[in-house]
């Protein structure tokens, strides 16, 4: 197997991100590598209200410029070579299967394979040059900040304000004297204006910038095109592999990849994927009722979050979305009609498109 890297070295950007527990399982060593900190509570806030989760298992908290250089390091453990310098360039058929044009080192060279697996991002060069349509993506933009003195290093807060976002802010703490402050939104500058106004009013000065572009998970991409006699693949942003809900993609990414991985083996049959793509439609479901909310909403949900519900969110991570809205709606009926007046109503002007 051979990883091509465009860059000449790995030198990841830095970005803080939560995933939940079940990434501690999912990667092993790596995951141990990149952990910063452990996340024991949430507290959500929106118009004066507030509710606190406390979580069976910690959320944890990673940083990217860990995780990168750890799962290269077990590529090349478990026997994969790693090509940097190399940038994809095109793909096309040959008598046995693929032939991939890249440049490495400034010079153009042709590799031959049976199979090549796109896993390079949403803007994916593998995926538009094998026929795949671009994916939509929102921007992220994220500041690192001190710590305020009044939120614990083991507590993450979330904001909803539906008029500058129809996703959320959060701040989670990196350690007990950082935190990542954050926000998705739709436009680029209008997502930045609305999170320079809630930095200057939550009294945070930004000690460094992160930021990227998500995809939006609108639907199943198909993972697999036939070309020619070869095959290719797609895995994590370069398949829209994210948690619409949350907009989070390492869990799912790595189940993508889980998955393709048994495509492999398997003669393209693979559980994962078809467990990926059920778990995907329930996020999807959930962002479509929640994208409408106005502030009254959202003040409505929290206050609907009584013990019994805010247990079934402490007890069941967002990576089992099913199984978690199940157990909330079964706790909690009245979620249900919220939900649907969410998916019937809303704003016309902050839609969904569907």
């Amino acid at each position: 197997m051979r990883v091509l890297e465009s860059k000449p070295q790995f030198e990841p950007a830095a970005r803080t991100l939560i995933v939940t527990d079940h990434f501690r399982n999912q990667m092993g060593a790596a995951a141990r590598e990149s952990i910063i900190n452990e996340i024991r509570r949430f507290e959500l806030f929106t118009d004066g209200r507030s509710a606190q989760v406390a979580l069976a298992k910690p959320d944890l908290i990673i940083e990217r410029s860990r995780l990168i250089p750890a799962l290269a390091r077990e590529a090349e453990q478990a026997g994969a070579k790693l090509s940097f310098d190399t940038r994809f360039l095109g793909i096309g058929p040959n008598a046995r299967g693929l032939r991939l044009e890249v440049e490495s080192g400034g010079k153009r060279e042709e590799l031959h394979a049976d199979s090549v697996v796109g896993a390079d991002g949403a803007a994916s060069r593998v995926a538009r040059a094998s026929g795949w349509p671009p994916i939509e993506t929102v921007p992220l933009v994220q500041a690192i900040v001190r710590l305020p003195k009044d939120c614990p290093p083991d507590t993450t807060r979330v904001w909803f304000v539906p008029d500058d976002t129809p996703y959320f802010y959060w701040l989670i703490p990196e350690s007990a004297e950082r935190a990542a402050i954050g926000v998705i939104g739709e436009q680029g500058s209008d997502t930045k204006r609305c999170f320079e106004r809630f930095l200057e009013k939550k009294q945070l000065e930004p000690l460094e910038w992160q930021g990227a572009r998500i995809p939006v998970y609108r639907g199943w991409v198909p993972v697999r095109r036939q070309i020619g006699n070869g095959e290719v693949y797609l895995v994590g942003d370069a398949a829209a592999q994210v948690k619409v809900s949350t907009v989070g993609g390492i869990v799912t990414g790595f189940r993508g990849a889980l998955g393709v991985a048994e495509a492999l083996l398997q003669n393209g049959k693979s559980r994962e994927l078809t467990a990926l793509r059920r778990e995907l439609g329930t996020h999807w479901l959930i962002r479509r009722a929640l994208h409408r909310f106005q502030q009254k909403d959202y003040s409505q949900l929290v206050d609907l979050l009584d013990a019994s519900t805010r247990q079934s969110l402490g007890e069941i991570n967002r990576d089992e979305a099913t199984r978690l809205l199940w157990n909330v709606v079964r706790r909690q009926p009245r979620l249900v009609l919220l939900g649907l007046r969410g998916l019937l109503m809303g704003k016309t002007e902050k839609s969904y498109k569907l």
